[in-house]
């Protein structure tokens, strides 16, 4: 019988025996209890003055911080750096604005060295100095594009070509716009203006009005010059003749 009852008590698992409590119930997520210590922690910890940016927006934040850049005063180095970055901007018929990824040094070299071998400087200056340099001038339609991303190429000629060429060969460098002989331009407009011809252009442009206006354009626009210039010359002529005329009649 002793024997019949272990086996029949071996068959009960020992884990139903048992059952697991939290002491004191169940914790309390949304309002956890907040100990005497922690407490005074939080009192001590909690901010007396009123945050100056509670209600501002996102967008606010970004025109505050544009212009405490703008007004940041320069020094006497970067005085001088801002009358070489404006030595440069006044001197070169091409300036080409370009967007830097992060990339190697050495890689900026290689790109350096291909510019100049094209007779073009590559340049890259602080955020202050050149939005101070800019400011008030016929270039300061370029300061949207300025950050501590940007660099810039000098040129003394106009070379849109080889500037393309060399741009895209490094994938981390792209083309932003530009100014050509004081116009600042967008991409597009500065890679068309940039590749197109001068010469080749207002020839065209002549070929174009003779062809709308008849091969008299030319006779029609200058008329009235011409008539003046007929009638000052007629009257030139007469008096000079009249003069002589008078000399040769007084007896001597």
């Amino acid at each position: 019988m002793a024997h019949f009852m272990k086996k029949a008590l071996q068959l009960t698992p020992n884990q139903l025996l048992y059952q697991q409590k939290r002491y004191r119930g169940k914790i309390n997520i949304k309002k956890p209890k907040i100990y005497f210590k922690k407490r005074v922690l939080n009192d001590l910890l909690t901010p007396f003055f009123d945050n100056p940016n509670k209600d501002k927006t996102l967008e606010q934040f970004c025109i505050d911080s544009q212009k405490v850049q703008v007004k940041k005063q320069l020094g006497p180095y970067d005085q001088i750096i801002a009358r070489e970055v404006r030595n440069w901007f006044d001197n070169s018929k091409m300036i080409g604005c370009l967007h830097v990824n992060s990339m190697k040094q050495l890689d900026v070299f290689d790109v350096q060295v291909a510019l100049f071998r094209e007779n073009m400087h590559y340049k890259r200056y602080g955020t202050h100095i050149v939005n101070h340099v800019i400011k008030d001038t016929r270039y300061e339609a370029l300061a949207p594009l300025v950050s501590r991303h940007t660099s810039f190429v000098f040129s003394p000629e106009i070379n849109i070509t080889a500037l393309q060429k060399i741009i895209k060969k490094s994938k981390k460098m792209f083309i932003l716009g530009g100014i050509l002989e004081g116009q600042v331009l967008n991409y597009d407009d500065f890679l068309k203006y940039g590749e197109m011809d001068i010469v080749t252009a207002q020839l065209s442009l002549v070929q174009v009005l003779q062809n709308a206006g008849g091969l008299n354009l030319n006779r029609q626009l200058t008329h009235h010059q011409t008539t003046l210039v007929t009638r000052l010359e007629q009257i030139g002529t007469n008096e000079t003749s009249s003069n002589d005329r008078n000399e040769q009649s007084v007896p001597v």
